[in-house]
């Protein structure tokens, strides 16, 4: 593993679709970071990739990537249902994981995810990019000055209209579809990092499944410890508010639509407003988990402070005791 920064650090992809395009330019706006690899089970998918992209090589298979010594570390991008043979698979082989969100289908995917990067000794980090965009980085540097007094509330949502034919993976119970492993992981981990991690004391959410099964509108209404209370919500089906806020006892900070891309955050106190803003290309965001990954690699840690593998099988706890109330199991689960 590189140890100086300027010895790049060199990224495998495991999948080629949308999101990998989005790791692609997140990584190219990184000095220290180069795109090598990108392999697809479609044939063919992985090689039209690479061309597009300039990506060096291309393989139809997982097990050539992981196994190309070329490669530093794997970011997994397939779709949900994938997250956990990929990372298994990647691991196996002696390659550090980023993988995307949520980091696995339920709570059992996870902890066998975390049991494996323990016994090979690597690194692991679910890519809950949000976390690390300057503007909720600003938002967690506020709150930890006290800012805005004793956290009380948060209120966070993401919806977004989808179809069938627009985005046929969200409705695909195969895929574990659905809005609250694709969306609602947003507002749900935005809460969860504002509580520091902890577990609720008490989460009653309600969820609609559709013609397929899959979910379509969620709430969640949850209380942490320290009765900091959050009302979060996210749909398939409609446009939500899209933004994020946290109350105090002496002020409040928003993040505006869409939060999950924040580039502006607002502090709001008796008297006094303050706005920061990151104006930031949009397709470069992932660069700043990217950029966590590689401090962590060569600091050797094993897993992120800001995204710890704890918290991840925690919310993936949450999700499954929520999807059991509404009785929605994927194909697959036991």
């Amino acid at each position: 593993m590189p140890t100086e920064k300027n010895q790049p650090i060199r990224w495998g992809l495991l999948a080629a679709g949308g999101i990998a395009r989005k790791f692609v330019a997140g990584a190219r706006a990184l000095p220290d970071a180069e795109v090598c690899a990108v392999a697809s089970r479609t044939p063919g998918k992985a090689e039209t990739f690479a061309r597009e992209l300039a990506v060096p090589r291309s393989y139809d298979s997982y097990e050539a990537l992981v196994e190309d010594p070329g490669i530093d570390a794997v970011y997994v991008a397939g779709t949900h249902n994938l997250h956990e043979g990929a990372t298994l698979l990647a691991l196996e082989a002696g390659k550090p994981v980023l993988c995307e969100k949520p980091l696995a289908v339920n709570a059992a995917e996870v902890a066998k995810m975390r049991a494996k990067a323990t016994e090979k000794n690597l690194f692991l980090m679910e890519a809950m990019w949000t976390r690390y965009l300057p503007a909720i980085v600003q938002l967690r540097e506020w709150i930890a000055e006290g800012r805005i007094g004793t956290v009380r509330q948060v209120i966070a949502g993401f919806g977004v209209p989808a179809t069938p034919e627009s985005c046929p993976r969200l409705f695909d119970p195969v895929l574990a579809g659905g809005t609250l492993l694709d969306r609602g992981i947003y507002p749900l981990s935005f809460a969860s990092m504002i509580a520091g991690g902890k577990a609720p004391e008490a989460i009653n959410s309600l969820g609609t499944l559709g013609p397929t099964g899959v979910d379509h509108e969620v709430l969640i209404q949850a209380r942490y410890p320290g009765d900091l209370l959050a009302s979060l919500e996210t749909s398939l089906s409609f446009w939500s508010d899209n933004t994020a806020t946290v109350v105090g006892t002496a002020g409040k900070i928003h993040l505006p639509d869409l939060f999950i891309c924040a580039q502006e955050v607002l502090l709001e106190r008796k008297g006094e407003k303050i706005v920061r803003a990151f104006p930031e290309p949009g397709e470069e965001m992932f660069r700043h988990q990217i950029a966590e990954v590689h401090r962590c690699l060569r600091a050797g840690e094993l897993e992120s402070p800001t995204m710890p593998l704890a918290e991840s099988e925690l919310l993936a706890a949450q999700m499954d005791e929520m999807r059991a109330n509404w009785g929605l199991r994927y194909p697959g689960e036991e």
